[in-house]
């Protein structure tokens, strides 16, 4: 009997006398605060939704869009940062105005290449300006 009253004190010093102290890490939730985006920002969103209708029109042989006059709007845009409004921005943001218009006189047979050269009027300039969109507008070029 001995014996089991040892293990059994034993038991509860060993298992009962716990004096770890478990600590509760508590994190703070930092709050996302999203920029705004500029008015140039929204128009090429725009401008990259508008055309990626246009490319499943293309594919699907129906061109049913119309030159979407709005796009003028690039020239008073207001940019993130206005120091990129220069001659490079306001002579690509007009060939892109004019490839994009180019698209809605094409013929069915030159539709494609009209559609791809506006999308690479975008690629060109910005590969200057604002590099990031690059792999993204990139994907709107149809591939033959």
């Amino acid at each position: 009997m001995k014996k089991y009253s040892l293990l059994f004190l034993l038991a509860i010093l060993t298992f009962g006398c716990n004096t770890t102290t478990k600590e509760t890490v508590v994190e703070e939730k930092k709050e996302l605060i999203m920029a705004k985006s500029s008015e140039m920002a929204n128009l090429m969103n725009e401008m990259y939704a508008y055309n990626e209708a246009i490319k499943q029109q293309i594919l699907k042989g129906e061109l049913k869009s119309t030159y979407p006059e709005r796009f003028n709007n690039i020239h008073t845009a207001v940019l993130t940062d206005n120091n990129d409004r220069d001659d490079f921005f306001k002579t690509h943001s007009e060939a892109f105005l004019q490839s994009e218009a180019a698209i809605f006189n094409s013929s069915q047979d030159s539709l494609i290449h009209s559609y791809n050269n506006a999308i690479n009027a975008c690629i060109t300039c910005h590969t200057k300006k604002c590099t990031g969109p690059i792999p993204r507008i990139k994907k709107l070029l149809i591939t033959e």
